[in-house]
């Protein structure tokens, strides 16, 4: 296997930060490193020359993909318009049971009522 180092700068909701994907000898290793704020280009290149192998890089079971807009998307709150459509979705639901519920009673009184009819005729 080749050995291989990966590093993702990506916006977390509050601070820039670089995650770091390593293999070395088939072992992988991972790490991050927060900037704060946006970092230049001029401060990305001082940082992957300078203080690069200085992160901490703690040993993982297994690369796994990982992919940040997933990440972000369900670290966000919802939205107004997926909430009321979510509520609505439960409303309808219920409205629906309740209407079988109440064309089964229905059938049972008419069934009940003729069955009756019978017996007395």
């Amino acid at each position: 296997m080749d050995d291989f180092t990966i590093t993702t700068v990506y916006f977390d909701g509050q601070f820039w930060c670089a995650f770091i994907q390593k293999q070395i000898n088939g072992m992988f290793y991972s790490g991050r490193y927060v900037f704060g704020a946006e970092p230049t280009n001029p401060q990305l290149i001082q940082w992957m020359l300078n203080d690069f192998s200085y992160v901490p890089l703690y040993k993982t079971s297994a690369y796994q993909k990982v992919r940040i807009k997933d990440v972000v998307k369900s670290n966000s709150k919802p939205k107004s318009l997926d909430q009321y459509k979510e509520a609505q979705k439960e409303y309808l639901i219920q409205k629906k049971m309740s209407m079988r519920k109440e064309t089964k009673a229905i059938r049972t009184d008419k069934y009940k009522h003729k069955k009756s009819k019978k017996a007395k005729g």
